[in-house]
């Protein structure tokens, strides 16, 4: 009987110790400063931006207030569309360089396009972001001197016109190195 009063009183004891580990919780202090800061790169319209587009229609291009949203919109037609200077990605600081990239988050699934390319025109090269195809592109860091601008022109293919639009979504990733890759999502996606 003195044996199972002991093993009661252990398993009472281990019990207790159990309830007591996990209801301890320990909070060590973390300070953070947020300084907000003027975007340095930001859109802005293209000379073919808000322009006469097919059937009467309009190049639809907006730009947030703080320029850090693009929305474009535009009416092609079978074949092969290419829409030239309808953006602009600005660098605004006279001091330093950034690396651009950018990441498909909705690419273009239908059947009805057969080609959509995003292509980011720099002072010596061309970068092409393929909208058919979702993650971050292109492979190697495209550099934006200080001051420096790309302009922006889409290109499409189309085999049908028929169905209801077709959208597709992108982030302009912004860096200050071009050392490391940017995450492919980001969290809450």
């Amino acid at each position: 009987m003195n044996t199972k009063r002991k093993l009661i009183a252990l398993l009472a004891i281990a019990i207790l110790i159990s309830i007591v580990n996990a209801s301890i919780f320990v909070y060590y202090p973390i300070n953070l400063t947020i300084s907000p800061q003027n975007p340095p790169v930001v859109f802005s319209s293209g000379s073919n931006s808000n322009g006469t587009d097919l059937r009467g229609n309009t190049i639809t291009v907006i730009t947030s207030n703080s320029g850090t949203s693009l929305t474009i919109e535009v009416h092609p037609t079978l074949q092969r569309n290419y829409y030239y200077d309808i953006a602009k990605i600005k660098n605004n600081d006279d001091l330093n360089t950034y690396y651009i990239k950018f990441r498909v988050t909705k690419s273009i699934n239908d059947d009805r396009v057969n080609e959509a390319y995003l292509i980011i025109n720099g002072d010596y090269n061309n970068k092409i972001i393929d909208l058919t195809s979702g993650g971050v592109q292109p492979s190697d860091w495209i550099t934006l001197s200080s001051l420096g601008e790309f302009r922006v022109d889409l290109y499409i293919v189309l085999n049908s016109v028929e169905g209801g639009d077709i959208t597709v979504g992108v982030d302009l990733i912004i860096s200050t190195t071009n050392t490391e890759s940017p995450p492919p999502t980001l969290p809450g996606e």
